[in-house]
């Protein structure tokens, strides 16, 4: 698929797509995938796939309750309706979507991240596939399809799924993972980026199920490197918390945390981004989307 995803992430952060080129990005495990009755049918599980390990800035806020998910089983039987024979939890497989709306691309495909985020009564789980398509070119996008997984009648249904072209590039992300947000709010991180004419801008857009698909409720950067004269330079990297002190929130607000040199000074600040209702989104401030000095 012929598509420069570093335009979506540039538009996205307020650049021009001129100044973007496409950042090589790392590629996906090769897990040799289990035999077929090593899956287990009956076990609620509470497993992400250990392929993508995120950073412990972005680890899901630790909880006494631990969220309850789907049979494994459930989940790989749903996962060939939608991909075919081959379709596995652990490992890659290649080949295009047999379900109408996941594209029609052959690509090598992985489940990239999977957690539980249901309750004893209602189980349920999020699950990220990722794939590189063939013959993915230096500007080629991933594929990125999420899944909001629920029980239903001895097996999964989605409560919510979304085919995603707008992301990474080399055919791949830097990172897919599973956050709580709120109370009972979660929702997928995926992080990318792009460099061009000296600067260097990653990114984590922020994904919450939405009306049956799910939608980018914000997109805050994770670094910015613009390399010019000392007194115009940045060199930023840019933490991401939840603020979870109150547990029964529907939505948390985001701590970001900027610190590095800029403009020839060090800078160490921290923004709290209020969660807006009405929008379903983080609103995200002109200060952490600025690309040089004032």
């Amino acid at each position: 698929m012929a598509r420069a995803s570093w335009c979506c992430v540039a538009t996205k952060l307020g650049w021009p797509t001129s100044l973007a080129a496409a950042l090589s990005l790392s590629a996906c495990g090769q897990a040799q995938p289990p035999a077929a009755a090593a899956l287990p049918t009956t076990t609620v599980e509470a497993v992400t796939t250990p392929t993508r390990e995120p950073t412990s800035a972005d680890d899901m806020a630790a909880d006494q309750d631990e969220p309850a998910g789907l049979p494994g089983g459930w989940v790989r039987d749903y996962f060939v309706t939608q991909y075919g024979e081959l379709a596995q939890l652990i490992g890659t497989w290649p080949g295009a979507p047999i379900a109408p709306g996941l594209g029609a691309d052959p690509a090598e495909r992985e489940v990239c991240a999977r957690a539980a985020v249901g309750s004893a009564d209602a189980p349920a789980e999020l699950v990220a596939v990722c794939g590189i398509p063939d013959g993915a070119g230096h500007v080629t996008s991933a594929l990125v399809d999420l899944f909001l997984l629920e029980a239903g009648d001895g097996l999964a249904v989605a409560a919510a799924r979304q085919h995603l072209t707008d992301y990474g590039s080399s055919g791949d992300v830097a990172d897919v993972r599973v956050q709580r947000f709120g109370a009972a709010l979660y929702g997928v991180v995926i992080e990318d980026g792009f460099t061009g004419q000296g600067i260097t801008v990653g990114a984590r857009s922020l994904l919450l199920p939405h009306a049956g698909g799910f939608r980018e409720a914000a997109t805050v950067r994770s670094s910015l490197e613009h390399d010019q004269a000392p007194e115009d330079a940045l060199d930023l990297a840019f933490d991401l918390t939840v603020d979870d002190r109150d547990r029964q929130a529907p939505a948390w607000p985001l701590v970001v945390r900027e610190h590095g040199q800029a403009c020839g000074r060090h800078v160490d600040r921290e923004y709290r981004l209020a969660f807006d209702p009405a929008t379903g989104t983080w609103p995200i401030p002109a200060a952490l989307q600025r690309d040089r000095c004032d």
